[in-house]
């Protein structure tokens, strides 16, 4: 089913408009260069410095655990074993398994989730999306490592939210 997928992402969606964008966003995503960029401005700015941190140590911890997990799953990259699938971009270097976008971008997101009620969880989770559908486009993952992304995301932010309100009883904070 991967390789049904992504055969038909590259045949029937990928196009001469879309493709500048989805490789633009693909290349703002890297090493989680965006999402550690925002939360940094957020924990520079007094107002916001406790969510600033707490979506760095999402992001950090997550993207931890994913790489980690590239390194013991050690899965080929999908245009190395689907030989009709032309990779668009840069050769990715390391693993397939899970997707590292994914996971730092999904990281940042369901902490904004738990955070906000309004207009920027939606932005940001739609961001998170795009984010993990321009690894699919551009050949670089699998649907299952970018579904992994947003597993081992969802599970590891998870934890650190946790491990955040626990510390913050403890010391009387949040």
């Amino acid at each position: 089913m991967d390789k049904a997928i992504l055969l038909g992402i590259q045949e029937y969606i990928r196009n001469d408009y879309l493709t500048p964008v989805m490789l633009f966003v693909s290349a703002i995503g890297s090493f989680g260069a965006v999402w550690l960029f925002m939360a940094m401005l957020l924990a520079f700015r007094r107002s916001s410095r406790g969510q600033g941190i707490l979506l760095l140590i999402s992001i950090l911890f997550c993207g931890g655990v994913g790489e980690c997990i590239k390194h013991v799953v050690m899965r080929p990259r999908p245009f190395l074993q689907i030989p009709d699938l032309m990779l668009l971009g840069p050769l990715p270097r390391s693993f397939s398994f899970p997707s590292g976008h994914t996971v730092c971008a999904f990281a940042l997101a369901f902490i904004v989730w738990r955070l906000h009620r309004g207009w920027e969880r939606v932005l940001v989770m739609a961001l998170a999306v795009v984010m993990a559908f321009s690894r699919l486009y551009l050949g670089a993952h699998y649907p299952t490592d970018v579904l992994a992304g947003v597993v081992v995301a969802y599970l590891g932010s998870a934890f650190v939210w946790r491990m955040w309100k626990k510390i913050g009883q403890v010391i009387g904070v949040g």
